[in-house]
């Protein structure tokens, strides 16, 4: 059984990262460790691209607490940016500070946001919640006045007779009225007939997004606690007094009482033609807006979602036509076969494990992925999985939908993020791919690393997906604008970075790029015989003028192994400018083979490409062969 020569095909190298399972039993196209490498569709490995600074000048010494994309209806796009108390909006290469938003915030807290009806809206857990319009920051829902104070003016003649009490109310810039004021002192009409002097009218700050105000009446010695006040006159902002002489006959539609306001809420979504945020005060209950308005949530207008099972909600999303709501330890469906709340079902869905971060839920093909945790513990990451259907009338459930484990292959870096700050893994689908920044490593207190997650790989399993960490970057949250993928820096440096910007370098360092194979031994039935290992041969992409490292190690060698560097330039000139006898052909070729000389006898080999940890400098390895000549069973 000795003495000819064997092939040992590598094919691929795109079943990513697999670190909890022994080297020699993982996938061929799998990884036993890799960092910093990305995948091509036809399984080569290679570096991944770097990242530049985009604000040249910092926004200031904290970190970015919140990084958003803006599309408004006229087609331009805004990048909006939070580092400590301020909202900042990019002009050029420039962070500006929004105006009015100065102060606003808490320098620390997570900022999120959603756009309805061409109007950014802001949360983060305090009163009042925030909108965006453009250039115009104003308070999410509509205040309600101060009363009105005194009308000792009178003038004869009117159309006034009798007690009288007034109340106002804002009008937003969208024309939706909020709640009324509490009610006037009693104003006094003669019964010859007056008009009254209505004083002491509130003027809003200029935070508070109001357009007009509306004045209200009683029917004349209806009491200052009458069912109704009707609508008396439209107001200008800076309005503080008003001489009424409408009679009633005259006067307008009765005021409703039960506009009300969003709640303080860290989280807020978009769907089925209103907004949806939690109450930070009450953290099992979800609200909604009226049906087409965002500023109105009545007081009827919320769901409890499990009240006093003790999980608080961590985070919203939307599959189908359901709105998910996450939960510490479980997940649930609002489940809505149209926009008629009284409609809606809630329904506790198959998925064993809550939701850890608000920001790492991300939909990616018909699924949502998301950072789960079991028992206040990260436990990996988890796809939301099925279509939305309606549930059986009889057990109210959707047996479909279930949370599928998606990370087992990298569980012992699972276990190493950092579950006291868990809540800050954020999350991004660009590129068919999915990016988890996470808080890894003992000691370390900010997202300092990133999982990249490409779904369209699939391995000889038929697992879908490969995972590779990306390290290098500490990104605190991800947006996509004019295109382009990037990141507010979790350090306090007042930073936002373009990644996948073409370079081989993160911001001028290196990338420490590297890919170690599975240990290959033959497979069954020459697993366990001794192997002279002749050569390796390896087609590489000629990427550029530096070198790149590939290393061999047998039999699960400890040390670092053996190892060659192979220069990737192009070498030579290109067809049509060669000069005979001076050039050296070849030069513009795209890849080329190079050759690994193996010494060593034993029963399996891995090897290990690497970038060298160059600035500048990346590697990419197409396919590969292993020659051997095998020797006897040992």
């Amino acid at each position: 059984m000795t003495g000819f020569r064997t092939i040992i095909p590598m094919e691929a190298f795109d079943g990513g990262l697999n670190n909890k399972y022994e080297p020699i039993i993982i996938a061929d196209n799998e990884s036993q460790s890799c960092a910093n490498v990305v995948f091509d569709d036809l399984g080569g490995v290679q570096t991944r691209q770097g990242y530049t600074l985009l604000n040249t000048q910092a926004v200031n010494s904290n970190a970015c607490d919140g990084l958003y994309t803006t599309r408004w209806n006229n087609g331009n796009e805004s990048m909006i940016a939070f580092f400590g108390t301020d909202m900042f909006v990019l002009s050029g290469t420039t962070f500006q500070t929004v105006p009015s938003a100065q102060g606003n915030y808490t320098t620390g807290t997570h900022k999120n946001g959603a756009m309805y009806q061409n109007l950014f809206f802001i949360g983060d857990g305090n009163d009042p919640a925030y909108k965006y319009d453009e250039g115009v920051y104003t308070r999410h829902g509509i205040e309600t006045p101060s009363l009105v104070a005194d009308g000792s003016t009178r003038g004869a003649g009117g159309n006034l007779a009798g007690d009288y009490h007034y109340k106002v109310a804002y009008v937003n810039t969208q024309a939706v009225v909020g709640d009324i004021s509490t009610g006037s002192v009693t104003l006094t009409a003669s019964g010859a007939g007056e008009s009254v002097l209505v004083t002491g009218i509130a003027v809003p700050d200029q935070s508070f997004g109001v357009d007009n105000k509306y004045l209200y009446r009683t029917i004349a010695g209806s009491g200052i606690s009458a069912d109704a006040y009707y609508f008396v006159t439209t107001l200008a902002v800076s309005a503080t007094t008003y001489t009424d002489n409408i009679a009633e006959a005259s006067l307008g539609s009765a005021a409703v009482t039960t506009y009300g306001k969003p709640p303080a809420y860290e989280y807020v979504i978009h769907h089925q033609e209103r907004l949806f945020v939690n109450d930070s005060q009450n953290p099992q209950y979800l609200w909604y807006s009226d049906l087409g308005d965002p500023f109105t949530f009545q007081a009827t207008n919320f769901i409890k979602i499990a009240d006093g099972d003790g999980e608080k909600i961590t985070g919203l999303s939307v599959q189908g036509n359901s709105l998910v709501v996450f939960k510490e330890a479980s997940v649930w469906l609002i489940y809505m076969p149209d926009t008629t709340a009284s409609n809606w079902i809630r329904i506790k869905s198959d998925a064993k494990y809550g939701g850890a971060s608000h920001r790492s839920i991300i939909p990616y093909n018909r699924q949502l992925m998301y950072l789960g945790q079991h028992g206040f513990k990260v436990s990996g990451f988890y796809a939301f999985v099925g279509d939305t259907t309606e549930p059986d009338a009889t057990s109210l459930r959707v047996t479909q939908m279930f949370g599928d484990a998606k990370s087992d292959r990298i569980e012992p870096d699972v276990f190493l993020f950092q579950d006291s700050y868990k809540q800050n893994c954020a999350a991004i689908a660009f590129d068919n791919k999915l990016w988890f920044a996470v808080t890894y490593g003992a000691s370390n207190t900010t997202n300092n690393r990133v999982y990249h997650f490409d779904y369209v790989r699939r391995g000889a399993s038929r697992k879908i997906g490969s995972w590779v960490p990306f390290t290098g970057i500490g990104a605190n949250q991800f947006t996509v604008y004019n295109s382009s993928l990037w990141f507010g820096s979790s350090a306090a440096d007042g930073y936002v970075y373009q990644l996948q910007d073409g370079t081989y370098t993160d911001n001028g360092s290196a990338i420490d790029s590297f890919y170690e194979t599975k240990e290959f031994d033959g497979g069954s039935p020459w697993r366990h015989y001794e192997k002279d290992f002749r050569q390796a041969n390896f087609t590489v992409e000629t990427l550029g003028a530096w070198d790149m490292r590939i290393s061999y190690k047998i039999d699960s060698d400890k040390g670092a192994g053996l190892s060659q560097d192979y220069n990737l330039s192009p070498n030579g000139s290109l067809w049509n400018t060669m000069v005979w006898g001076i050039d050296t052909w070849g030069g513009g070729q795209t890849r080329k083979d190079v050759e690994v000389d193996l010494v060593g006898v034993g029963k399996r080999v891995a090897f290990k490409f690497s970038n060298k940890n160059t600035a500048g400098s990346g590697f990419k390895v197409v396919r590969g062969n292993i020659y051997y000549n095998r020797r006897g069973l040992r």
